[in-house]
């Protein structure tokens, strides 16, 4: 019978053996790390459907920063830098904390309800109001504790404060820093608690549907999570460990043929 002998140094033979069968698997899952792999790829414009503009409501802990001016300046200061139930008042713009009633407390007019409401119509509300007390009355209304946590297998997980009242699930993902290696895209989790009602929307971001998806705004204190992809973290662990073995094992195998020479 005919025997077959590597040539070669069979550290680099073993070596190389593993990283070529490392490259052959990994190949075939390379799509998974592309965001929209459905997109066509002929095309360099897409029309995509309208997703409704999401509307914020104002719900209690918000905390609002109201501006109030009109013509009347000794009024209107007084109306900013003695209003402000939340942070003690007197900052450039008043901060007011939504109480557990839903309503804000303002200096000289008491309380006015808030929650329900989105910012547009507290506003009208407020100026309406605030008219008895001042000519030509403006007021401004801007929430500013619009925030968001994403957890799992991104680079930099945590909660998230912004100044706007709009963020999309691709923005968020951007500020913790992307999804990882291992991070699963298919079952992205965004967990929702809005005015008592609680959803799971769970989005496949291999797919372009995602962008159509009532989950791809977020909603104040909405929680994206992304899960370990733990069939591709064992298989890149069985592989890890296989290179080492392979090194050790290569390693002994030069070492004896080092002594009987």
């Amino acid at each position: 019978m005919p025997t077959y002998k590597l040539r070669g140094n069979p550290n680099s033979t073993l070596v190389g053996l593993t990283i070529v069968l490392f490259i052959l698997t990994s190949c075939g899952s390379q799509r998974q790390f592309f965001y929209f792999n459905d997109l066509p790829i002929d095309s360099t414009k897409i029309h995509l459907p309208d997703i409704p503009w999401p509307v914020a409501t104002i719900q209690r802990d918000d905390i609002l920063e109201i501006k109030i001016s009109g013509k009347n300046e000794t009024t209107a200061n007084d109306l900013n830098k003695k209003g402000g139930s939340f942070g003690g008042g007197g900052e450039t713009v008043p901060q007011y904390l939504v109480n557990k009633d839903g309503e804000i407390d303002l200096y000289m007019i008491g309380k006015i309800k808030a929650e329900g409401l989105t910012v547009e119509e507290l506003k009208d509300k407020l100026t309406k109001t605030v008219s008895k007390y001042l000519i030509d009355a403006v007021v401004n209304v801007r929430l500013i504790n619009f925030r968001f946590t994403v957890l799992g297998e991104v680079k930099t997980p945590g909660s998230y404060s912004i100044p706007n009242e709009k963020i999309s699930v691709l923005e968020a993902l951007g500020y913790a820093g992307d999804i990882t290696y291992y991070g699963a895209r298919n079952t992205v989790k965004i967990y929702r608690d809005s005015a008592g009602s609680r959803d799971i929307g769970i989005l496949d971001f291999n797919k372009k549907s995602i962008l159509t998806s009532p989950y791809f705004y977020l909603k104040r204190n909405d929680v994206i999570v992304v899960d370990t992809n733990v069939k591709l973290k064992q298989t890149t662990d069985g592989y890890s460990r296989a290179a080492l073995l392979a090194s050790i094992f290569s390693s002994l195998v030069a070492f004896f043929v080092l002594i009987k020479k």
